[in-house]
């Protein structure tokens, strides 16, 4: 291509891209120029809201772990071998149920067994029977009656003992939630067989931080939501009067009613606890507070705007309530703010009335 030809087409496309962007300057400039004008006589356009009085609540989430209220393992004392597990997991127990049955035969010379001790019992009752005749007959002094009668006492004792060594029984009603023992086993001493809770109550156990703890107490509404969405009230019943020198963390627990099960021990949930409520406070979308120097303040809406300093009590995310600087029905600017000057004329576009 002729050098001059090109030096030629790229004179021309420079010569067009200035105009082009040039054309586009004073468009810009003519169209604020109209926004401006616009703006001066009709007013900025902003969104308000009237201040309003309602009922303010603050919540915090947090997670724990299901447990019955009544919860406990059922153990044994001696290492014996399961020969009846009579219940099965799931099942309702009432105090003194049997759950496991212990082989009764001795394991080792330290375990009396059951047929042992009965025998014993049995024969220090008919030497009891014939000492009690033969004190009526006058043939034997109180002494001799008295030690008969305690000998009778103490190998009951011994029966007692060795029957609940191979019958483990509910303390308390509940359901079996979980069986850790299969029959032919032998346990080991200590050790957790049988878990049995009551369900119908349950608690949840949680920590809280140094934040979180400072604003909980007992006594607070808590709220456990279903997968479905619907509510389960309870209530923070227990906190902590100290909490872990190590972890700095605030151990505590709430309670929900369970009558349908649905909260299973063992399950992590999460709640909310409403740990602040304001009744009949004034109140205004926290978007409508703009920083005054290092203060809170809002635009009131008249026919031009004006910056007012308030005081703010409690916030929400949503909302704050206003205890000073404003009156009920008051026009607040909500949206808008950054364009407006003191006095400058305002044009209300949408929201007015409404929170």
């Amino acid at each position: 291509m002729n050098r001059n030809l090109l030096m030629t087409i790229v004179i021309v496309l420079a010569l067009a891209a200035f105009f082009g962007i040039r054309f586009h300057q004073l468009s810009q400039d003519s169209a604020l120029a109209s926004i401006r004008s616009v703006q001066d006589a009709e007013g900025i356009p902003v969104e308000i809201v009237e201040v309003a009085v309602g009922d303010l609540e603050k919540w915090m989430t947090l997670a724990g772990t299901v447990e019955g209220v009544v919860q406990y393992p059922v153990v044994s004392n001696n290492a014996l071998r399961v020969v009846g597990i009579p219940v099965s997991e799931g099942d309702h127990v009432k105090k003194d149920d049997v759950v496991l049955r212990l082989a009764s035969d001795a394991p080792s010379p330290m375990y009396h067994s059951v047929d042992q001790a009965r025998a014993r019992y049995d024969q220090a009752l008919m030497d009891a029977r014939r000492v009690r005749n033969l004190f009526e007959e006058g043939a034997v002094s109180q002494s001799e009656l008295d030690a008969a009668e305690t000998n009778l006492q103490v190998l009951a004792a011994d029966l007692q003992n060795a029957e609940g060594s191979t019958v483990l029984t509910a303390s308390d009603a509940g359901v079996v939630t979980s069986i850790l023992i299969t029959e032919g086993e032998t346990v080991s001493t200590g050790d957790a067989l049988v878990w049995i809770a009551d369900t119908s109550e349950v608690k949840v156990k949680f920590t809280a931080g140094s934040h979180q703890a400072l604003n909980l107490e007992p006594g607070q509404l808590t709220v456990w939501t279903s997968p479905e969405g619907l509510e389960r009230h309870g209530e923070l019943s227990q906190l902590d009067l100290m909490a872990d020198p190590r972890t700095h963390l605030l151990d505590g627990e709430v309670r929900f009613a369970n009558e349908d099960g649905r909260l299973v021990p063992g399950l992590l949930v999460s709640f909310r606890v409403r740990t602040h409520q304001q009744s009949d406070a004034m109140l205004l979308p926290s978007g409508c507070l703009v920083d005054n120097q290092g203060a809170d303040a809002v635009w009131v809406a008249g026919d031009t705007a004006t910056l007012v300093p308030v005081t703010v009590g409690l916030r929400t995310t949503d909302q704050v309530e206003i205890v000073g600087g404003l009156t009920v029905g008051q026009r607040v600017v909500r949206h808008g703010q950054t364009l407006l000057s003191e006095g400058v004329k305002i044009k209300t576009v949408a929201g007015e009335g409404g929170n």
